[in-house]
């Protein structure tokens, strides 16, 4: 019987090998056959991605890049005394800023404090910002983006406060349109975010000193939209560990804010919730501990 049992077992084996081989062989049939065309619409889906990536970019920078400005220019106009030294990031701390992901996001912040120091005539505390964020884009980039030039713009400007926004304004953009241009996507990207993230700080901490009010609402309405653009964008990168980690980091933000899209449900309560958020994430991003 076991004799039986074993040729019994064994005809089924070889059965079973036999129609294997015959599937495997159909499908390397099937497989053969595509190839090439698989890495072409690979191609082309990629780069579909990158072109959609690049529009969506410099439809950003168009509409909303260089809102920390519009942001900043208001904050000082609502409140004249919240000028704060303590509040920018401290300019020593570019040497721990070695990665292109931390150097990149704290480009952004830099670029954000230069706009603060400046609104408010602290002309030597923005050109101290601006040499930390030149400090930092000498790693991303081999070319300058600032130059002697601006500093004579800056100090010619300061009792100006129209020719200030306008330079400011252009001061701002050339650096997203420079890396969109050179295909930079991806420091793009980290530097709008570490712009808006530091924007934001400022508004908050404009809360904590001199309480909410109808145009700081409109102010984290405008950031809430902004947020959301930029949470999209990260999507392009998820694949990189980091940025897949500040994605998660900023959507805890704008959870904060929960389905609010006017200033009926903006409570002193989701506000607070709204502040904590970002002091939270903007201490990471300064500390590098993203």
């Amino acid at each position: 019987m076991r004799l039986v049992a074993n040729i019994f077992i064994g005809s089924i084996l070889i059965f079973s090998i036999g129609c294997g081989t015959e599937n495997n062989a159909e499908k390397e049939v099937i497989s053969s056959e595509t190839p090439s065309e698989a890495a072409e619409e690979n191609s082309t889906t990629e780069n579909d991605d990158l072109e959609t990536l690049r529009f969506r970019l410099d439809m950003l920078v168009a509409n909303h890049a260089s809102a920390p400005v519009t942001l900043l220019m208001k904050l000082s106009k609502d409140d004249k005394d919240v000028f704060h030294p303590d509040y920018v990031n401290d300019v020593n701390k570019t040497e721990t800023y070695s990665d292109d992901f931390s150097a990149a996001l704290n480009f952004g912040v830099y670029k954000t404090d230069l706009i603060y120091d400046l609104v408010h005539h602290h002309l030597d505390d923005g050109l101290n910002a601006r040499d930390a964020a030149n400090h930092l884009a000498d790693q991303l980039w081999e070319e300058h983006i600032y130059s002697d030039e601006d500093v004579d713009n800056y100090r010619s400007a300061q009792d100006n406060e129209e020719e200030l926004e306008s330079l400011l304004f252009q001061d701002y953009e050339k650096t997203e349109k420079y890396l969109i241009s050179h295909d930079q996507f991806e420091i793009a990207t980290l530097t709008m975010v570490g712009s808006l993230v530091e924007s934001m700080y400022f508004t908050s901490k404009a809360i904590e000193e001199h309480g909410i009010s109808d145009s700081k609402i409109d102010l984290l309405i405008n950031e809430k939209h902004q947020l959301h653009e930029l949470v999209e964008l990260l999507d392009f990168f998820k694949g990189n560990e980091k940025d897949l980690a500040l994605k998660q980091r900023l959507e805890e933000v704008e959870n904060a804010y929960g389905k609010i899209e006017g200033k009926e449900g903006m409570t002193e309560e989701v506000v607070k919730h709204i502040d904590e958020s970002v002091f939270a994430l903007r201490d990471s991003i300064v500390n590098n501990e993203i």
